[in-house]
């Protein structure tokens, strides 16, 4: 009995392997993610995006046109690759966001320190923070990965791949949101 088992196990694991590399070459190469030639990296862009540009500035800046995405969502999107991309969210007329979604590893700093979060939000309950003042309290500058006319936001990534994200008033020029993950 316990042979049998043995035998129906090996079988079922061999008709595994068949199964999952049973593509051919042609198939392969289709599901091969496309390298995508870009004007500047993704933070780059980010940098270089102002929420008043038009879609061609947009295009202009990144390098190529958006797409639109189903796995992703339904917004114009210019992807980097399939963990790093760009996207232009519309909430009515005049209220857009550029946000992008990088890869955390690829933003991770060795030498910044994130603050706790009762630290983080005594901070913010004794008025606030600018993001020089963060920057100076964590070591190292954020990644710019969200625009829109009221505010940025930054991240921060740290050895530990915790990440911390802040919101910035753009008017007021402090922190209004600072969430960890």
């Amino acid at each position: 009995m316990k042979l049998k088992k043995f035998t129906l196990g090996i079988l079922t694991i061999a008709f595994a392997f068949l199964f999952v590399t049973g593509c051919s070459k042609e198939e392969l190469e289709e599901n091969k993610e496309e390298e995508v030639k870009s004007n500047c990296s993704i933070v780059e862009c980010m940098k270089k995006i102002e929420i008043s540009n038009t879609m061609e500035e947009i295009n202009a800046i990144i390098g190529f046109e958006s797409t639109v995405d189903a796995m992703i969502g339904s917004d114009l999107i210019w992807k980097f690759d399939s963990k790093n991309w760009i996207s232009f969210k519309t909430y009515g007329e005049n209220d857009i966001t550029i946000q992008a979604t990088i890869d955390k590893e690829s933003i991770k700093d060795e030498n910044i320190k994130l603050p706790s979060s009762s630290d983080l939000q005594k901070d913010l309950n004794n008025g606030s923070f600018t993001y020089e003042e963060l920057v100076e309290k964590i070591g190292g500058s954020g990644t710019l990965t969200s625009i829109s006319k009221n505010s940025h936001i930054y991240t921060w990534v740290d050895k530990n791949s915790q990440r911390l994200s802040a919101t910035f008033n753009n008017e007021s020029g402090k922190c209004t949101i600072a969430s960890f993950r």
